[in-house]
């Protein structure tokens, strides 16, 4: 793919090993500046990914990420790491863990994955995740990503990382991956569902589904609906990230039997977010809330979104690069 670097987004970003340019016109100019390293760039897509990774005629790895048809953001490094990078895809059941990211004395599926690859490239490899899920919650299709240098197969670290983990834990894939693939940061989506238990209460499922004995699904259909678009999420956040504001692509809601299943898309989801939003539809859809969701994110206040659903629930469904 010919890449054209006049066509710069206005907000572009260069990082060119530990050096940072922001904004179109210092780009331009360390463009400019090192342009040799900017000649015959290669660059594909993998498996259809909305990031472009590639070499340029020096051998630099360096990837790139568009806005439209103007780059957005450029990655090079000149002086790369040379061990492998595998891209691992994983599914585990999290209610015996105290979440994804790593925490001293506690249990995490980090701290597990983390353990059992250092010991084999016999030095501390801290895993990269593509995003942290609280204590109890579930993932079908999770992403992470470490450097090695040991000569193993695929297939071999396959086998070896499903032997050494626990039950909870299955690795489904392992690719070996450009070297500026970034599980967390190249993310372009995610997709979380959660599950309700209508009707009656199954205890073999408690650790797995919200049970709630009944609820208006055309009521929860139509607020769910409201939340698609881009939005400020204040009233659906814990804590004071430096935005709030999200997009919502996609909401759903699927029935089978006595079984609710809500999916939420979207380019990313702040910190219990996705539980605060299930407690409030849950409300409104029992007739314990006045309000809707949309006049609810109009607040921009946790006045009426004090409780978090249960993370049961709550999966990571799919993530889309």
């Amino acid at each position: 793919m010919v890449i054209n670097f006049k066509l710069l987004h206005q907000d572009v970003g260069l990082k060119l090993d530990e050096k940072v340019f922001l904004g179109k016109n210092d780009v331009e100019k360390a463009l400019l500046k090192y342009a040799k390293l900017f000649e015959d760039v290669d660059v594909s897509t993998i498996d259809n990914s909305h990031m472009f990774y590639g070499y340029n005629s020096l051998g630099n790895p360096l990837k790139l990420d568009f806005e439209s048809d103007c780059i957005k953001r450029i990655i090079l490094f000149t002086k790369p790491d040379t061990r492998q990078r595998y891209k691992c895809v994983i599914s585990y059941d999290g209610h015996n863990y105290n979440g994804f990211q790593i925490q001293k004395d506690q249990t995490t599926i980090q701290g597990e994955l983390t353990r059992v690859i250092s010991a084999v490239n016999g030095f501390h490899t801290l895993v990269q995740g593509a995003s942290r899920t609280d204590a109890g919650v579930h993932a079908l299709n999770y992403v992470f990503h470490f450097d090695s240098d040991k000569p193993l197969t695929k297939a071999k670290w396959l086998e070896y990382l499903n032997y050494q983990l626990p039950n909870d834990i299955l690795v489904k894939s392992v690719e070996e991956i450009h070297p500026l693939f970034h599980s967390r940061y190249d993310v372009y989506k995610k997709r979380y569902i959660y599950k309700i238990l209508l009707n009656k209460r199954n205890p073999f499922r408690i650790n797995y589904e919200w049970y709630i004995k009944e609820l208006n699904t055309d009521t929860l259909l139509e607020n769910l609906k409201q939340l698609i678009g881009t939005h400020d999420f204040t009233s659906f956040c814990k804590g004071q990230p430096d935005s709030t504001v999200r997009t919502i692509y996609k909401t759903d809601l699927n029935k089978t039997d006595n079984e609710l299943t809500l999916v939420f898309e979207g380019n990313g989801f702040l910190r219990y977010m996705i539980r605060i939003l299930v407690y409030a539809l849950v409300q409104i859809s029992t007739g314990n809330s006045d309000l809707n969701i949309q006049e609810i994110i109009k607040e921009k206040s946790r006045e009426h979104t004090k409780n978090l659903a249960p993370a049961c629930g709550l999966y990571l469904e799919e993530i889309t690069y």
